[in-house]
């Protein structure tokens, strides 16, 4: 009996945020996150018959998160003053 291949699946949907959803999980106003965006730190994609609809790829946020250092990591230790 011949074997058929199985059907091929359809691409995997990957994860698009909205703005309002990453300002609401980062607790920032919607504006911030449209600066990040128009000032090339948040990579977006438009969508939409219009393209009107700003999405945000995961992989996108996650590009962001690794560029973003917190000072109290990043800071040396101060010296003590005599």
């Amino acid at each position: 009996m011949p074997t058929t291949a199985p059907a091929a699946s359809a691409p995997a949907r990957r994860r698009l945020y909205r703005v309002a959803e990453l300002a609401d999980m980062w607790e920032l106003d919607r504006s911030t996150v449209y600066r990040m965006i128009y000032a090339g730190r948040l990579r977006a994609e438009r969508h939409g018959p219009r393209g009107r609809a700003i999405r945000i790829p995961a992989d996108a946020v996650a590009e962001y998160l690794k560029t973003v250092t917190h000072p109290a990591e990043s800071a040396e230790p101060a010296e003590a003053v005599a």
